[in-house]
């Protein structure tokens, strides 16, 4: 039986042409998707998971429900996000059976940023590639205001062994999108909640701290008084690092264009060595041809320097 690199490198063999004109992929809602997946806490330990079902039958169907009697929780995925939404609406806090129901959307690890993609990947290049390690629930390229591409994505994998086998593949080695020799960088994506977010009942109001920082509301600060002045200096805290980050920002992407014509130019020489090597393997002799001109050399690049023998002229 395959083992899933072997798998992988099967699904890489079908893809190693040219990758010019893919079909616009059609964008449709998914059913049972990972952002359709709740968490159910605070349940009585002395129900069943036919209960839980009863429970969401309302709000539409469900694929997966996962019920762990002993910790009083459960996992269930609903058909659509919308649906989902309508059930932790309706069932957040709810009374059941003595207990006061929690409910909150659940992620399962499945996301993976990616970075250092080329100017020339796209969404359906993204999937294509990501692909090769298991079925995908999106690809995404992020781009700016504009709509140029930001050299990151996201994809997301429908199960969690298949993010573990792209992340670890692509962490050990090197994963290329296109035809330049620059690999991408694959993180976990850090999980975000922009919809439920803190929630006054989630706060521990027994906490000293809570009830001290509580004490007064919002409120600008006089100039000149003691809050203002620190104040400031929490302030200027943010902007030395945002400063600090826009240097390094700047830093990389000077490094990042010396590697490229770096490449460039050691691809150059690697492609005439390879063409004279075969010339001397065809002739019998060295035919020392010029082939087509170098790419330009920048002043990024190192000056090369020889000393001409018996001379001391200096050859450029």
């Amino acid at each position: 039986m395959a083992s899933p690199e072997d798998r992988v490198l099967e699904r890489l063999k079908a893809l190693s042409g040219p990758m010019i004109d893919l079909v616009p992929r059609e964008e449709n809602v998914r059913k049972f998707s990972n952002h359709c997946r709740l968490w159910v806490g605070n349940l009585p330990l002395d129900i069943k998971e036919d209960d839980v079902k009863e429970l969401f039958k309302p709000f539409g169907e469900f694929d997966e429900v996962y019920f762990d009697k002993n910790k009083g929780f459960a996992f269930v995925r609903m058909d659509y996000k919308s649906n989902a939404e309508k059930a932790r609406q309706e069932l957040h806090l709810k009374d059941y059976k003595g207990r006061q129901l929690k409910i909150r959307f659940s992620s399962p690890g499945t996301a993976l940023k990616v970075r250092n993609l080329s100017t020339w990947v796209t969404n359906e290049l993204l999937e294509k590639a990501f692909s090769v390690f298991g079925e995908l629930e999106k690809a995404v390229v992020i781009t700016d205001e504009r709509g140029r591409a930001t050299g990151e994505g996201v994809v997301e994998f429908c199960k969690k062994p298949a993010a573990n086998l792209a992340l670890k593949k692509c962490q050990d080695g090197c994963f290329f999108m296109v035809a330049s020799p620059r690999p991408v960088i694959v993180e976990p994506m850090a999980v975000v909640d922009d919809n439920e977010g803190m929630s006054e009942i989630n706060v521990n109001k027994r906490n000293p701290e809570y009830i001290k920082e509580r004490q007064q509301g919002p409120r600008f600060a006089q100039p000149g008084s003691f809050e203002y002045e620190y104040g400031l200096k929490w302030k200027q805290l943010y902007e030395l690092f945002d400063k600090k980050k826009d240097s390094l920002e700047r830093e990389l992407n000077d490094e990042k264009r010396k590697l490229e014509e770096q490449i460039e130019y050691a691809k150059y020489e690697h492609d005439t060595e390879m063409l004279r090597e075969r010339q001397l393997r065809m002739s019998g002799q060295a035919l020392m041809l010029p082939l087509y001109p170098p790419p330009p050399r920048s002043g990024i690049l190192e000056t090369r320097k020889s000393v001409e023998p018996g001379g001391g002229k200096i050859l450029v």
